[in-house]
């Protein structure tokens, strides 16, 4: 898998012109094994995201102010399957792009792309992650977000992640080399930073914040009722939500952090020979995090749910949404808020 774990490493390595003037791309098995791992990938990436795309635009009732975050997340991740692994597979698997500066340009586009929906993900993540911590430690001033407020705040995540991403082109073409490669590290260290070190430790205290919350107002609730429906309820949630949370951790910190790392490596190291099957392990865990985005942020939302459920006219399916035991008055009210934060 040699062969085709060095075209995964162009990904990290694209401002090496050496990387890029090569013989021709050569057709051999390596090449049909590293299209049929990014083929599928692409297709379920693009059917995942497209199934959150069109409940959203088919379902009204989804188009609440924090949905909206969740959509611009769709969106990106939907760029992923529809024009990044697409445009790598061209660009390193295929003999469509002839001319080698062509190559090389559309290489560096290729890489820039990624990091740009990265970026984007990543940032999207970090806003979805706010609007929770919002909802549980200041509810009053969460129901007064609005829709231009999240409008607002997409689109300084997709004006930002654009500058970021696409700042390497100010200095692709300088002809001090030595400048151009601090400026190249200096901006891998500025993402790993602020892309995904800063983000990641305020998810970790959000999520710590908001379980504490939800745990201690299940403690408040006990001590008022011994309705055995609402105590059995209460604890499903604060299991969920535990679960939920980790998977949320873990799997940002898994998918996010060694990509980050590699193009920071690939930087700093001379010899990058080493890195090549890190870098196509990693460069198919990236691409499957846009399979896990729409899974854990979106599908686990109930209204989310239900519309998929509504859309697929499965009855079997709404039935088990609707057998329920629902303790009465405020107490259901209360879990239901706390649920739909999730």
């Amino acid at each position: 898998m040699k062969k085709s774990s060095s075209k995964f490493s162009d990904m990290f390595n694209n401002t090496s012109a050496s990387t890029q003037e090569q013989s021709p791309v050569n057709t051999n098995t390596f090449t049909a094994e590293a299209v049929a791992e990014l083929v599928p990938i692409a297709l379920l990436v693009t059917i995942a995201n497209g199934v959150v795309l069109v409940l959203f635009t088919k379902n009204t009732k989804l188009r609440t102010a924090p949905n909206y975050v969740l959509f611009s997340l769709a969106v990106c991740d939907f760029m992923t399957g529809i024009i990044n692994v697409p445009l790598f597979i061209i660009v390193a698997f295929t003999p469509v792009v002839k001319s080698l500066e062509v190559r090389y340009y559309m290489a560096i586009l290729v890489s820039v792309l990624n990091n740009f929906t990265a970026i984007s993900s990543c940032y999207h993540i970090l806003v979805a992650t706010t609007e929770k911590y919002l909802s549980v430690v200041w509810p009053i001033k969460h129901r007064l977000m609005t829709r231009r407020t999240v409008a607002k705040v997409v689109k300084v995540v997709w004006a930002l992640s654009f500058i970021v991403a696409f700042s390497p082109f100010a200095w692709v073409k300088m002809e001090d080399r030595e400048t151009q490669a601090r400026l190249t590290l200096g901006h891998v260290i500025f993402c790993l930073i602020a892309v995904f070190l800063l983000p990641y430790t305020f998810m970790i205290y959000a999520f710590i914040v908001i379980f504490k919350s939800i745990s201690d107002r299940g403690k408040a609730r006990r001590g008022a009722t011994l309705e055995r429906p609402f105590l059995s309820r209460q604890a499903a949630l604060e299991k969920r939500c535990l679960i939920l949370f980790v998977a949320m951790a873990t799997v940002f910190l898994l998918c996010w952090l060694p990509w980050f790392i590699l193009m920071l490596l690939f930087k700093v190291k001379k010899d990058v020979n080493s890195l090549e099957i890190p870098a196509h392990v990693f460069v198919l865990v990236r691409y499957a995090t846009s399979i896990i985005n729409p899974v854990l942020y979106t599908f686990f939302r109930r209204d989310f749910k239900k519309a998929l459920h509504s859309l697929c006219s499965n009855s079997r399916l709404r039935c088990l949404t609707t057998l329920d035991h629902k303790p009465n008055g405020s107490d259901t009210r209360e879990i239901e808020t706390a649920e739909d934060a999730l």
